[in-house]
């Protein structure tokens, strides 16, 4: 099983190769983004992710997860998703803070929310998570460096990470481009990595693995 849950048997155990270590490094990065997209830019519909992914996907989706010390996630994503028994930081992005009750496994999650929006996320999830408000979204990076967390990683969904690049955070964004139709929205591509240009990228099998990095601020 893997921290959130999810059956990973499919996923090799074999150590990640060398060139796909190099690209997957987030290094001193701060803010990192992993999203998969189609060609077009679709993106799975909630709860759907797994109709795009593949074990080579996942196997860069863990490698992710263990560099980095906490993991933020809009409240859709913590719905439709199997986030549970969490083994890292979790943290939700609400203005409603309903989360399904199986959620609240594992270590406890951090809940961030608009100071409008206080009053009901708290009723929501008293006492079964920590709640934070915020003013400003660009607040987070030093939000989580008080927190003791050098390196967060958004793992959706796209309208969280949308949100996040519309306020300048990411350092990395890492891109997994599939041929294969996602059959639900679009994000532009361009909106979202602007400021953090494509540096370089691996192909295999027909789908591409991109690592758009920020230079240094």
């Amino acid at each position: 099983m893997s921290a959130n849950g999810a059956k990973t048997a499919h996923i090799s155990a074999s150590p990640l190769e060398p060139e796909f270590t190099r690209l997957y490094d987030i290094k001193d990065a701060r803010f990192i983004l992993n999203l998969i997209v189609d060609r077009t830019g679709g993106y799975a519909p909630p709860g759907a992710s797994k109709e795009l992914t593949n074990p080579r996907d996942r196997q860069l989706f863990h490698h992710l997860r263990a560099q980095c010390g906490a993991i933020i996630i809009g409240a859709e994503t913590a719905r439709t998703e199997p986030y549970r028994n969490h083994t890292k930081q979790i943290v939700v992005l609400t203005q409603t803070g309903i989360l399904p009750d199986d959620f609240y496994s594992g270590i406890k999650p951090w809940v961030l929310t608009d100071e409008s929006s206080l009053l009901r996320v708290t009723k929501e999830v008293r006492g079964r998570a920590e709640i934070f408000t915020y003013v400003d979204l660009r607040e987070l990076l030093d939000f989580f460096i008080t927190k003791g967390i050098s390196s967060t990683l958004c793992e959706g969904g796209a309208v969280v990470a949308s949100l996040l690049s519309s306020h300048d955070l990411f350092d990395l964004v890492f891109l997994t481009r599939t041929n294969t139709n996602a059959l639900g929205p679009t994000i532009e591509i361009d909106t979202l990595t602007q400021g953090v240009p494509s540096l370089s990228e691996i192909t295999e099998e027909g789908t591409t693995y991109q690592r758009h990095e920020r230079r240094l601020r």
